[in-house]
């Protein structure tokens, strides 16, 4: 099967999205597909596994991290020499959304699947001046969904409050992590002692997010100084790191910054906890892994996460915003040792099988029906529309406005980007030529 992803971000930035993209890649890769990734340009994009169309981009103001792409002409030509089967619209939004109108308008109808990672109508209420965006943006979501042949989200929860929201054709992408990468095994007394600021005795709760207002870290704040007996660590980075730190200050906090691989494995594995703030989730990938390596988790029952475990067996649930709660949640375990041994060996029988060869069948397995079903007449009824369009212009002509006048007038803010050589020898003839 021939597809193209066209991904909202792309390697090297971290987070979940991207986590997940990778490993569908690799999967879809080593069972013969041909694949094209559809991007924004991004410094240190090295040692890619497929093949790539980049695009120039610049830097989200609220959020230097997320790069906008702006497609331009060599998409719809490009896409036409690769002939793909599907084009798989992962996490679309500004740069997205603008490719699937950019290819409609050149008459390319390829069959569709959009998949929904992350609730932009909720996160964007961490951001004050952005706060009055979310009901545009969930209306915004819906109508462009809706246009698709089918949608994926990773969750059961999210499915169904998809649907209640009115998005069509939504079907399952099952979670899943490498319990090979995080397991118990990988304790390690050396990064316990990194963990804690040299303080390895100590009870240590873990958690690892990005930086950002919609992640909820500052919440643990009050966690951690109502458990003085524990450390914390913060694995991570991102553009609220300066203030968080200022926030955590007088705790017993460590910011580690990122970790990755065998790393963040180990770190997950030296910890006696995981706790976890944000409300946003569509699933958690950091849950899994925590789940994975047999260390119970604390989190908010919000978004996707509950779907992930039950409440005193796999894992430990609290109100969302109930710091009280959360304290609760923390002391049982750490005071418990049984029972704390207990919840993170049940997490990790319940996710041990959730493997990314799995979910990527299914994920295959989408896109031949969505194939099929379109060959039947099926699928998403062509339909005008005009003022979905307008505001996905609208917006990355305000956002890109903002980037420049946070970088000054010579527009440093934007890279002049072309296509990337093709890395996977077999896509060669398939990649487009500036």
């Amino acid at each position: 099967m021939r597809v193209v992803i066209v991904a909202e971000v792309f390697i090297p930035k971290i987070d979940g999205v991207v986590v997940r993209t990778m490993n569908l890649i690799e999967h879809l890769l080593a069972g013969g597909d041909e694949l094209l990734v559809v991007c924004p340009h991004a410094e240190g994009r090295d040692n890619c596994p497929v093949s790539t169309l980049e695009f120039r981009s610049f830097p989200f103001p609220a959020y230097p991290e997320y790069r906008i792409g702006i497609p331009d002409k060599r998409l719809p030509e490009v896409i036409r020499r690769f002939d793909p089967d599907v084009l798989h619209y992962i996490n679309p939004f500004a740069f997205g959304f603008r490719c699937y109108d950019l290819l409609q308008q050149n008459g390319v109808t390829t069959p569709s699947v959009f998949s929904f990672h992350t609730l932009y109508g909720e996160f964007v209420k961490r951001y004050p001046l952005m706060k009055p965006l979310s009901r545009m943006l969930w209306w915004l979501m819906r109508d462009y969904h809706n246009c698709a042949d089918r949608n994926l989200t990773v969750s059961t929860i999210m499915q169904e409050t998809l649907i209640e929201r009115g998005f069509e054709r939504v079907e399952f992408w099952p979670p899943a992590v490498d319990s090979t990468l995080f397991t118990p095994q990988r304790s390690s007394a050396v990064m316990r002692e990194r963990l804690s600021g040299g303080h390895p005795d100590s009870p240590l709760l873990l958690t690892v997010s990005r930086l950002a207002p919609e992640k909820s870290v500052k919440f643990l704040r009050g966690v951690i100084e109502q458990v003085p007996q524990a450390r914390l660590a913060i694995v991570g980075d991102g553009p609220q790191r300066g203030e968080l730190e200022a926030a955590f200050a007088g705790t017993n906090t460590r910011f580690v910054g990122y970790l990755s691989g065998a790393e963040l494995a180990t770190a997950y594995a030296s910890a006696d906890a995981f706790v976890y703030a944000s409300e946003t989730e569509t699933m958690g990938n950091v849950v899994l892994e925590a789940m994975a390596s047999g260390l119970p988790v604390v989190a908010p029952r919000a978004g996707g996460i509950p779907s992930l475990m039950t409440h005193g067996e796999t894992g430990m649930l609290f109100p969302p915003g109930d710091t009280q709660a959360a304290v609760d949640a923390v002391e049982a375990l750490l005071t418990d040792a049984d029972f704390r041994s207990h919840i993170g060996a049940a997490a990790r029988q319940r996710v041990v099988e959730w493997g990314w060869r799995n979910s990527a069948e299914r994920v295959r397995q989408h896109y031949s029906d969505t194939v099929a079903e379109r060959a039947l007449g099926g699928g998403a009824a062509p339909r005008r529309r005009r003022l979905a369009p307008a505001v996905v212009s609208a917006l990355v002509l305000a956002f890109r406005a903002m980037a420049l006048g946070s970088r000054g007038p010579s527009g440093a803010a934007t890279n002049r980007a072309v296509p990337r050589t093709p890395l996977t020898p077999q896509l060669s003839r398939h990649t487009a030529r500036p």
